[in-house]
Order: structure tokens, then sequence, then C-alpha cells
């Protein structure tokens, strides 16, 4: 009974440290049934436990079931590719493995009776020691799970592999050696313990150069949009202004006609005119201002290159995004799609929906495209004669929604490339 008690606290320490790794660096997977969302840390726990019940392999293989348990789990209850899953999880257990053998070597520099007596309690605080890195490893880097550059990654990925052969390599060399030898065995974990925290103080740092040129591509576009809207305000207010001030004269033209009897002439002139009105106006009232002016220009824009444009729309005078939000997120969205569109010979159509239910705005644009579009990570792979302009706009797109707590997918299927979001 005590051993199960006991590896029942040990995995459970060592679960929640795994835990707060993960949520750290990615994103979490979304459940239609609320109650698996509060599954991750039990899942941790039973992949551990099962380790801790099982026969222990050669020592080498060791790590190997550790990264195998987490894995698994990860992919399940986080929105992460095999190979990011792996990734991290070798990195997750070169990390543990560096706690874990530096404080089993320290206790070799103990006298032997003071050794035994630490040597029970050495797990609880190999799994504290953990939880509390962990801890910190979580408020540091809760928020970079998609800034972390491609090269980072791999870096992190290899360095972790390499770590976990050279400290297991440390380990198995003659661990019941000499005083002497335990302190160079000492000396040599705590030496490659140093190399592993300079390489996570670069990691951090790389990310942190990316997240200020996302912060600094952010806050150019949100300029430019704001001018963009500026612009097409006064423009729509200086189109608005000459139709009043030719309003008089249009009704003395009229006037004119239908006194001379020329009533067909009349009628005419006042279907043209309407017909003028009527396609210079709004056409589309969300009862936003800003979403009105982006909507109705995309709308005219679209009309005038020949694509068909379906709206699904209702009340948006709720919206609590900012302007310059709301042009990110529109004007990226519907130009990709507008120029997606223009490169196909037939069945040209974008088809765009943004309502509010249940407290939630929706967001969705789906538009036919010419070539398959590769999405990974929830990104949009682009080559080089593409340029970078579209995956700029939709990681600018993203990085509005997920500012608001929102979540989004991209996904190709037959032809048709699919954007939906949600944003409480």
């Amino acid at each position: 009974m005590e051993t199960i008690i006991r590896s029942v606290i040990l995995s459970f320490l060592l679960a929640a440290g795994c835990t707060l790794f993960f949520e750290a660096l990615l994103p979490k997977r979304t459940f239609s049934a609320l109650w698996l969302r509060f599954l991750r840390l039990p899942a941790f726990m039973a992949g551990l436990l099962l380790i801790s019940f099982t026969p222990i392999p050669p020592f080498i293989f060791q790590p190997v079931r550790f990264v195998l348990v987490i894995m698994a789990a990860a992919l399940i209850f986080f929105d992460v590719t095999f190979v990011r899953s792996l990734v991290f999880s070798l990195l997750l257990c070169s990390i543990y493995w560096i706690i874990s053998s530096l404080l089993v070597s320290a206790m070799y520099l103990f006298p032997p009776a003071l050794h035994r007596s630490l040597n029970d309690a050495a797990e609880y605080i190999i799994h504290s020691i953990f939880l509390c890195l962990m801890l910190i490893f979580h408020h540091r880097f809760k928020n970079h799970s998609r800034q972390w550059p491609v090269k980072s990654r791999i870096f992190a990925g290899f360095f972790s592999l390499v770590s976990l052969i050279v400290i297991l390599s440390i380990i198995m060399i003659n661990e019941s050696g000499t005083a002497a030898e335990n302190h160079a065995r000492l000396a040599a974990l705590s030496g490659f313990a140093v190399i592993n925290v300079c390489s996570f103080y670069f990691i951090s740092k790389a990310m942190d150069r990316e997240e200020e040129m996302q912060r600094l591509r952010l806050l150019q576009e949100k300029t430019q949009n704001q001018m963009l809207l500026y612009q097409g305000m006064q423009k729509s207010y200086d189109l608005q202004r000459r139709q009043l001030h030719d309003y008089k004269n249009q009704l003395g033209c009229i006037q004119g006609m239908l006194e001379n009897g020329q009533m067909q002439n009349a009628l005419s002139y006042i279907s043209r005119l309407t017909g003028t009105l009527s396609q210079s106006s709004s056409l589309i009232n969300t009862g936003h201002e800003v979403v009105n002016i982006i909507l109705n220009r995309k709308y005219q824009e679209a009309s005038d290159k020949g694509i068909t444009m379906t709206l699904a729309i209702n009340d948006l005078s709720g919206l609590c995004i900012s302007e310059e939000e709301i042009v990110i997120l529109l004007g990226n969205l519907l130009d990709n799609a507008i120029s997606a569109c223009e490169k196909l010979d037939s069945g040209r159509i974008v088809k765009f929906k943004m309502t509010m239910e249940n407290g939630q705005l929706i967001l969705s644009v789906r538009n036919p495209v010419k070539e398959p579009v590769l999405i990974k990570d929830n990104r949009v792979v682009t080559g080089r004669q593409r340029g970078s302009r579209h995956g700029t706009g939709l990681l600018n797109v993203d990085s509005v929604i997920r500012a608001h707590g929102g979540t989004s997918v991209l996904k190709y299927d037959n032809g048709w490339f699919y954007f939906s979001a949600i944003i409480p």
C-alpha cells in the first residue's frame, strides 16, 4: 500500500510538471465534451503510473518509454504535430534527467549514513524540484507557443537528444567509483547542465526576437490599415457630399422634364439616377460603422472583379474589438480570398460569415483556390515565388484573435480554403 501511495504522489508531481510544460508551449486541443478538457493531468499521470508499475527496462531504455508516454498524451490533448511533440518530449525528458542525475551524483558526496537517509527522499526531492522549474518555465514561456523559430525547434530537439545520450553515458561510467570519480562525474554533469542552461537562454532570446519582430509587423500593419480606413471613410463622405450638392440640380432637371411633359425621359433619368445612387451607397449594414465600411468596400471590389461574395451577418453593434484590429481581421482575410479567386477562370466565390452568437464572435471565410494549400502547425506554408505577404497577413490575424482569447483553424479540402475563428 505504501508503494502505491508513493507512486501516485510521485506520478502526480511529475504529471503536473509535464502538463505545465506543454501548456506553456502548445495550444490546447478543443473537445466538444467539456469534461474531456479536464483529463490532461490525469492522462499524464496514468501514463507515468503505467511506467512505475511495469518492469524496469535496461537503463539506456528508461528515457525512451518516458518520451513515448509523454508524447502520446501530448498528441491527444494538445494541438501539435508528431514531430513537434517528439521534440518537446525529448526536451522535457532531458530537463528531468539532468535534474535527476545532478541530485543523485551529489548524494554520493555525502557520508554513507546521510546518503542512505537521503536516498529514501531522493525521488520526492527530484520531482519537487522538477515541478518548481516547470512552474517557472510556464510563467516564462506561456505566450511563446507560436513564436518559436523553426531553427530553434530543430536545435532544441537535436540538443535534447544529445544531452540525454551524454548524461546517460556519464552516469553509467563508474557509477560506484571512488570519491574522486564521484566528484569528477558531478563536475561533468554540472558543466553539461550549465551548457544546457546557456542553450535555453539563447533559445529564449531567439523567441523574444521573433516575438518583437511579429509585434513590429503587426504595429506596421495596424498603422497602414488605419490610414486606409480613414481614407475610405473620407472617400465615402466626399462622395455623399457631392451627391447632396447635386441633389438640388437633379431635382430641378426632373421638374423641368415633367413640366415639359417629357414623362418617359423623366422616368428614364430617375432610373439611371437611382441606379447610380444604389451602386454608390452602403448596401451592407451591421450596426458597426467600421465593419460596414470594410465589407462594403470589399464587396464592391469583388463585384468589380467578377467575384460573387455571399455574406452571413447579423447585428455587430456590440463588437468590442478596436478599429485597427477589425481592419486587420477583415482586410487580410478578404484580400486573401479575393486574390485567390482572381486566379480562377470560373467558380469565383467568397463565402463570408461574421455573426455574434451566444456572446461569441463567429468569423468564417471560404473560397476556392487554384492550387492546393499546404498548412502546417495551423499556418499556411508559402513559397518564395508567392512571397511572404500572405503568410504575414494570416499571422497578424492570428495575433489579434489570440490577443482576445480566441482560437482559429485553417483547412484545405478538395479545392477549397477554409478559415474559421471564435472570439469570446
